[in-house]
């Protein structure tokens, strides 16, 4: 038996602040999360505000927690919240985390490294925070989560492969509530490979417009509550938008590097999109990515204008942003907004419907995060309204 998928509730932690109305109300007023960062000029990206722990963590293993867990505990408890939901008035072992993470403990990562080449040995109680799924640990450890776990890292489309894995396990029956997102933080040396590997814009990043020169940086959180659509009902609670299931897939790419045709990309997309309302890109200003992106997206759409909004311009771009692009569908559905492109000054690639300038107000039946990632991968989300 399959199930409908509804999104009941949505954490976010963004550069914007901490919580979905900072976040929603930065995005649909054009504002840009991205600022100067400390260590020196030229040095740009969005950054989380501080977080304070106490306010998510209860356990006792709270206090080794590291920063990306915490971005992910407070993302899913902001979540819960939203969705009405206590952690104690959900069965432990129908209850299931899918999380993904690009990059993982990057600060702590850097510093046991340096330990260990400066000394010849790490600090030993820092080292289970290292692995991948550390947040996961964390997390279900924190909210009693005992359901399917899964830990999820697909380059640019982590975030949306997360989602959609956690999609699966609603609709296949194997959990009852499902926390379902990502998380990843921006450390210096991260940013500091961009910006000596010339992959940086100069100054804004202008996703999906054709002078764009790169993208900015950033790091956050987005969780979400996925329930079955007949126990969302039945509870009586908000349902944002039905996410449907979808498997994704693969097309010709260098491993490491973007596809160069846009044609097996588009007959992908062309089902999901074909009476789509809204498209939420991935773009970030980085001129190979939004090439081939708007390319597809051209292609899919056929004669339909779509309109289409990239986030990553006011939220910088980071591996698990697809999360939060999830959510900016999510919350344009439920509220009928598209939020503009932020940074968009010239003419938009392949002629696409960029929405640019001031937000747009519209009904939106259904919407497509595209969800493209190096090596071809490919891992699209779609929501319906409700």
């Amino acid at each position: 038996m399959s199930h409908a998928v509804a999104i009941t509730g949505i954490g976010v932690l963004s550069g914007f602040g901490i919580g979905t109305e900072p976040f929603w109300e930065g995005l649909v007023a054009g504002r840009s999360a991205i600022g100067a960062l400390p260590g020196g000029p030229g040095r740009r990206g969005a950054v989380v505000p501080p977080i304070e722990l106490r306010a998510f963590a209860r356990t006792p293993a709270a206090r080794r927690i590291d920063r990306v867990s915490l971005l992910t505990l407070a993302a899913s408890r902001l979540a819960l919240a939203d969705a009405g939901l206590a952690p104690e008035s959900f069965e432990p072992a129908r209850t299931a985390l899918a999380l993904g993470s690009a990059f993982g403990n990057v600060a702590e990562t850097v510093d046991f490294l340096d330990r260990l080449i400066a000394r010849g040995a790490g600090n030993a109680f820092v080292f289970p925070n290292l692995v991948m799924n550390a947040p996961l640990s964390y997390a279900s450890i924190e909210l009693v989560i005992r359901g399917p776990s899964l830990m999820v890292t697909e380059q640019e489309a982590t975030g949306e492969a997360a989602v959609l894995a956690g999609a699966e396990l609603i609709a296949g029956g194997a959990a009852d509530v499902c926390l379902a997102g990502a998380a990843d933080e921006l450390h210096a040396v991260l940013h500091d490979i961009l910006r000596d590997g010339g992959a940086l814009a100069a100054e804004t990043p202008r996703p999906l417009d054709a002078a764009a020169d790169g993208p900015c940086p950033g790091e956050g959180a987005a969780l979400l509550v996925l329930e079955p659509m007949a126990r969302a009902r039945a509870r009586g609670a908000r349902v944002y938008a039905r996410l449907v299931p979808h498997a994704g897939f693969g097309v010709p790419a260098p491993v490491h590097g973007w596809p160069q045709d846009p044609g097996p990309i588009a007959d992908g997309l062309r089902s999901l999109v074909a009476d789509a309302d809204l498209v939420v890109a991935g773009a970030s200003g980085a001129p190979a990515r939004d090439r081939v992106e708007a390319a597809a997206l051209a292609r899919a759409r056929g004669e339909r204008r779509v309109p289409v909004t990239a986030p990553r311009g006011a939220l910088g771009d980071f591996g698990s942003a697809g999360a939060l692009g999830v959510a900016v569908a999510a919350l344009a559905i439920a509220n009928g907004i598209v939020p503009p492109t932020t940074g968009l000054l010239g003419t938009p690639r392949a002629g696409l419907d960029v929405v640019g300038g001031g937000a747009r107000r519209q009904p939106i039946g259904a919407a497509v995060v595209d969800g493209l990632a190096r090596g071809g991968i490919c891992r699209p989300v779609r929501l319906e309204a409700a």
